[in-house]
């Protein structure tokens, strides 16, 4: 079984608001070690969302070479006869 970005997604999606929470209460309570751990996980979540632009960008570029239209809701090539 492969490993495809799809499987991250839900994850990708909760790391920014998790972290930003964390990131306040840690602030809120000045816990150092924590605001280190918070800042960790934004990074990452930036990280994820410019990694999955690019492979969607990848995906868009791969559709308009074999002159198919971009389906963005799907994620997948939509040919018109």
């Amino acid at each position: 079984m492969s490993l495809s970005t799809v499987n991250f997604l839900p994850f990708s999606l909760l790391l920014a608001p998790v972290s930003a929470l964390l990131l306040w209460f840690a602030l809120k309570k000045k816990k150092v070690w924590l605001i280190r751990l918070a800042m960790v996980g934004l990074v990452f979540a930036a990280l994820l969302l410019v990694v999955f632009q690019y492979l969607d960008f990848k995906q868009f570029e791969n559709c308009l070479s074999q002159g198919a239209n971009y389906g963005v809701f799907r994620g997948s090539c939509i040919q018109f006869n």
